[in-house]
């Protein structure tokens, strides 16, 4: 989301400022604008001038990740997941990079699962941990676009015109195995500026998906908040 952070902060720290700002950003609910979704993805969502939408998602018709107001300033969760009114999960930030995902507003609802994000040299990798179940890792978003560009989507990335590209993380369970895929690509030249799909799970293909993406576009905002902009004074 083009949220505007503090480019001073720590990695983890500035993502959950990008996330407060979303909460502001997206306080009227983003227009359900359709795009295409690659067919051989389970999963999609796309980032609106206003918030995230998520297009594709098994058990679910379109769906928007919206702030909980008035819930999030009495403790409860910051956002909630939302199809046609109806909450399909709801997203607490207990801690910098940390994400705890729930049925629906109530902090004694069902837990759905965690996610642990981590930086390594400036790129972003995920726990993600579904209740019940063994954890599942991401690796880094390495380009596979086959630009000369930056070699990985990180806080190393030099300009907004080096962001541009197509980036791609493998998704490992416990034991190592490949598992399935999340990627990005970022450009103004296409149906929405971020685009993230992937290929997932059952347990992670959800509310977990939504929210481990949601934790990943903060993360290209804080990227984006360092990087040289060519056009600033144009």
């Amino acid at each position: 989301m083009k949220a505007i952070c503090t480019v001073k902060l720590k990695p983890a720290r500035s993502v959950c400022a990008c996330l407060l700002v979303l909460g502001i950003l997206v306080g009227c609910t983003p227009r359900l604008q359709a795009i295409p979704v690659d067919p051989a993805v389970d999963f999609a969502a796309h980032i609106e001038h206003r918030g995230m939408v998520i297009d594709e998602m098994p058990g679910a018709s379109p769906a928007v990740l919206v702030p909980a107001g008035w819930r999030y300033l009495a403790g409860g969760p910051r956002f909630l997941l939302q199809a046609h009114d109806h909450t399909l999960a709801a997203l607490w930030f207990p801690q910098p990079g940390q994400m705890i995902v729930r049925e629906n507003g109530d902090p004694r609802s069902a837990l759905i699962g965690e996610i642990d994000a981590a930086w390594d040299h400036g790129a972003i990798h995920l726990t993600i941990t579904p209740t019940g179940g063994s954890a599942f890792r991401t690796g880094e978003f390495d380009r596979v676009d086959g630009r000369f560009a930056t070699a990985a989507l990180s806080s190393q990335v030099q300009s907004l015109l080096d962001m541009r590209g197509t980036y791609r993380a493998p998704l490992r369970d416990a034991n190592g195995a490949p598992a399935g895929w999340l990627r990005v690509r970022i450009s103004p030249y296409q149906a929405a500026g971020r685009i993230y799909d992937g290929v997932l799970p059952e347990p992670l293909n959800g509310p977990l998906a939504a929210a481990a993406v949601a934790l990943v576009d903060a993360d290209v905002d804080v990227i984006e908040g360092r990087a040289f902009n060519p056009y600033l004074g144009n």
